[in-house]
């Protein structure tokens, strides 16, 4: 059978994807890329955040019009929103022929054969207690570049997220299951390695075999080859001496952190329950920043949390002045039901929400455009991303995580090869990507 997916959502959840891609090619299918020559299609939903859900409910309203028009047959939704809402989703969206939680889809094949046999399925149960391994990944994103999932879940319990309701408690793999996956990626020419899970830092305390985050860093930076390690999505609590120490002593681990901070304002941040105060985080950048060469670093931002004051907005926005994160993500805050912070009473208004978004995506921009002109003149690593027209590749630099900051424009006469790395001089800039010319004949 023809198989078309739709992966919604962040990098985790493209891992997911992959993962039941291969599922069903071992299985004996065909994955296409259109939906539009695929007998079925899998949706694999995210349900984080209500633009998350409506783009979910969209795709699925979409498929459901190619139902009656193509060769599509079957509909099948996974992940995060499938999870959430189950059996309600599938009474209510008469285009699914079946449903499919985060707990249940290694056993996708079953999932379509039940559909394909003409019962209208839910396979949705509660979140495994411990990260069972997946099997094998038929890679989706660019030459050259893969995420290595790490954990599943979140302990955290942040009051505005809904992710530890609908993915469970933190489930680490094991540092041996890890290491095999990222030698095996690294043998079929993987280059980048994005570290990914929904808090990094926390990685292993729920296993009895102590492993960490610092040890999983030194062990994949002792595999052979020429390759980057990449770390996203680490709390500031997470942030020791021990981490800085791996980043530091691991020569593959790129200078770049993703820290989200969601807030600077003091009394939001003990509402959010993020177990720290301000002084806490500028102990973190000034820590981060003296002893980290080079260092690079990204951030998530929320605005519009209930009760935020006009004088905690602009304490927020004079925080990420001073701190000049190179890259910052925001998103307005939406009260997600099973939360702590939907009970709360002072709720942003959504106008006052999106223009404190847009005022502090215009302050950030501005600071990125300062950093990346400071790159103008450098000399740099690029991996090579994709062609992008005549003498004109896409790729990115250290300083540029996959699909959320900015690229690379490259020049060049030679020929160069997606999925290896190449020496290129900055030379100007264009929004928040970099533009270079490339100053060698050999890639890597």
């Amino acid at each position: 059978m023809n198989i078309g997916f739709i992966s919604l959502g962040c990098a985790k959840n493209r891992v997911d994807t992959e993962i039941m891609m291969g599922i069903l090619k071992k299985g004996g299918h065909k994955i296409v890329a259109e939906p539009g020559k695929a007998d079925l299609v899998i949706i694999n939903t995210c349900g984080f955040i209500r633009e998350a859900k409506e783009e979910a409910i969209n795709s699925i309203i979409d498929m459901g019009r190619l139902k009656k028009s193509e060769q599509l047959h079957y509909l099948i939704a996974t992940g995060c929103l499938a999870q959430r809402y189950g059996q309600e989703l599938l009474d209510e969206m008469p285009e699914l022929d079946g449903i499919v939680g985060i707990s249940s889809f290694t056993d996708i094949n079953l999932a379509l054969d039940k559909v394909v046999s003409g019962e209208r399925v839910c396979m949705v149960s509660p979140p495994a207690e411990i990260f069972f391994e997946q099997g094998p990944r038929v890679l989706t994103t660019p030459p050259g570049l893969a995420y290595l999932k790490i954990a599943e879940g979140c302990n955290n319990r942040c009051s505005y997220c809904a992710i530890p309701n609908i993915r469970g408690a933190l489930r680490s793999r094991t540092l041996i299951d890890i290491e095999k996956e990222a030698r095996f990626l690294i043998k079929s020419g993987i280059k980048e390695l994005v570290i990914i899970a929904q808090d990094l830092g926390n990685y292993g305390s729920d296993l009895s075999t102590g492993d960490n985050l610092p040890e999983l860093i030194n062990q994949i930076n002792r595999i052979e080859g020429d390759f980057w390690i990449r770390l996203m999505y680490v709390h500031p609590i997470r942030i020791d001496d021990r981490i800085i120490q791996a980043i530091n002593n691991n020569d593959k681990v790129v200078p770049y952190i993703d820290l989200p901070i969601q807030h600077a304002n003091s009394r939001i941040l003990k509402s959010m329950n993020r177990k720290h105060d301000k002084e806490y985080l500028w102990s973190v950048l000034e820590k981060l920043r003296q002893n980290i060469k080079d260092l690079v670093l990204r951030t998530t931002i929320m605005v519009g949390y209930p009760g935020e004051t006009d004088e905690e907005f602009a304490e927020l926005v004079d925080f990420v002045q001073q701190a000049q994160f190179d890259w910052l993500g925001t998103f307005k805050y939406i009260a997600e039901e099973g939360t702590a912070a939907a009970r709360l009473e002072n709720q942003i208004s959504e106008s006052i929400a999106t223009a404190r978004y847009q005022h502090l995506l215009k302050v950030q921009a501005a600071i990125t455009r300062k950093k990346n002109i400071a790159r103008i003149g450098t000399e740099q690593n690029i991996l090579i991303s994709s062609r992008a027209g005549k003498n004109l590749y896409l790729g990115r630099g250290y300083f540029q995580a996959p699909e959320v900051d900015g690229v690379t424009l490259i020049k060049s006469d030679q020929t160069l090869k997606p999925g290896e790395f190449c020496q290129v001089r900055l030379s100007a800039i264009r929004r928040c990507d970099m533009i270079g010319e490339f100053t060698d004949e050999h890639c890597q």
